[in-house]
């Protein structure tokens, strides 16, 4: 069953890497500047953590109803196609919302637009994540190929993110939030151009009019990978505050905001090598297994990094870089279960739900990265958080922000290794499963083929 089919071409692939690059700058730019941009111009930290902890509201209602519509129907031009062309210019357009409060307002009005303009960006953001990813198994029914694809476009997107974190601060500081945001946008929406020329859908749903909300349900319900998956996904990371405090730690503990710019450079080199040797590493290794090797390292060494503090920035900064070897493991793997519960789940159920399981992608991926912010901002108020570009903070909360940096994504790391022993789908098995889906072998041989001592 080792088939290497290749069904994409090169620019097929390229289109894919730089379309979710050009996401992943107004993703780092919005993700890292966002909270400061608004403490910057007076709204208080509790504000923020409440616009981000109501924002997830509004997310647990938006992608499952994209998920949804992208399921139950399909444009004359494709399932996702279409959806990935509008988003060309509404994305951009919504970061560009975002970072032009005006500064005569009165601070419920700044909150107002803040909240409406976060909104937007959500609304914008599912409606080009979702089918980007869902697109991975449209496009291909071969796993090695599919962890390819997503390996080169981690790689693409690791780079952007390095270039956003060594370039925003400079830019941040002397041109401003507003010129740096349009010139993120602008990148934004002429790298994600390529993927909608060249992309062909493949392997899409087969029986559109027969799903139905009952049929989604069902779907997930049955899907019990799907479930196991994402639930460890999320727990993996719901605790991690990192990326939300890392310009309030280089500027409260490190004292320059400039240091984010060589700290991001040496954290993300490791992660680079490992997104460039991951479809290396996935030949010899099942994914599932290094998954776990990256969650056990990244545990370790965060209590080493912790034990020896920030005080001698070279020492802290290298075994931050050691860490992010495995932190980078984590991080890559992440992304390429969902096309696995897809084939799982057509091979279960009959049904090939991309778009309920890429919207739940889509959902657990935002839920991880904005309840972290809500709650890291909340903390943080409690601690005496002081807003306000330019002020300086109290003992207590330039504490908090160490603490938070460092030890927080320890947390999720332990608890979701006891969700992920059940987790028993590997990479063999859903290849057998996806040939199956595809109709290349069939469903008698791939029982056979899988036999009692690999049961599902």
């Amino acid at each position: 069953m080792e088939t290497q089919l290749m069904r994409t071409d090169s620019k097929e692939r390229w289109g894919f890497a730089l379309f979710m690059s050009g996401q992943g700058i107004v993703n780092t730019f919005v993700g890292s500047y966002y909270q400061m941009y608004l403490t910057d111009i007076g709204v208080t930290a509790a504000q923020v953590g409440m616009l981000f902890l109501i924002a997830r509201v509004w997310d647990a209602v938006n992608d499952p109803i994209f998920g949804a519509i992208l399921d139950k129907g399909k444009l004359k031009k494709g399932k996702f196609l279409p959806y990935l062309r509008a988003s060309n210019i509404i994305l951009p357009l919504a970061v560009l919302v975002l970072f032009t409060v005006p500064g005569a307002l009165p601070g419920w009005v700044k909150l107002l637009w803040s909240f409406a303009a976060y909104l937007l960006y959500d609304v914008a953001y599912t409606m080009c994540d979702v089918p980007i990813f869902a697109m991975t198994s449209a496009v291909t029914d071969q796993v090695h190929e599919r962890i390819g694809i997503m390996s080169r476009n981690t790689v693409l997107a690791a780079v952007s993110t390095v270039l956003v974190m060594v370039a925003a601060p400079q830019a941040y500081e002397h041109i401003g939030a507003t010129l740096t945001a349009v010139i993120c946008a602008a990148l934004c929406g002429s790298m994600m151009l390529m993927m909608s020329r060249h992309a062909k859908e493949r392997f899409v749903n087969k029986d559109e009019e027969q799903v139905t909300v009952k049929a989604m349900l069902r779907y997930v319900k049955d899907n019990k990978y799907l479930r196991i998956g994402f639930l460890g996904i999320m727990t993996l990371s719901i605790t991690s505050m990192t990326n939300t405090v890392t310009t309030y730690f280089a500027v409260n503990c490190l004292g320059d905001l400039g240091l984010v710019s060589i700290l991001s450079a040496v954290l993300a080199a490791p992660a680079l090598v490992i997104g460039i040797l991951m479809p290396t590493l996935t030949k010899r290794f099942d994914k599932f297994h290094l998954l776990m090797v990256g969650i056990v390292g990244q545990i370790v060494l965060g209590l080493v990094c912790y034990a020896v503090g920030y005080e001698n920035l070279p020492l802290f900064t290298a075994i931050m870089a050691f860490r992010s070897i495995f932190y980078g493991l984590q991080i890559i793997l992440q992304l390429q279960f969902t096309g696995d519960f897809v084939e799982y789940g057509e091979f279960m159920t009959g049904k090939r739900l991309q778009g309920t399981a890429y919207s739940i992608q889509t959902f657990v991926f935002k839920f991880m990265n904005a309840v972290p912010a809500a709650a890291a901002m909340f903390i943080l108020s409690l601690f005496g958080f002081i807003e306000g570009e330019g002020a300086v903070q109290p003992p207590q909360a330039v504490s908090a922000i160490w603490v938070l940096f460092i030890l927080s994504p320890m947390v999720g790391g332990l608890a979701s290794l006891p969700i992920f022993a059940k987790y028993k789908l590997r990479d063999k098995t859903v290849q057998v499963m996806a040939a199956a889906n595809a109709g290349t072998i069939s469903r008698e041989e791939a029982e056979s083929v899988l036999g009692e001592s690999n049961k599902i």
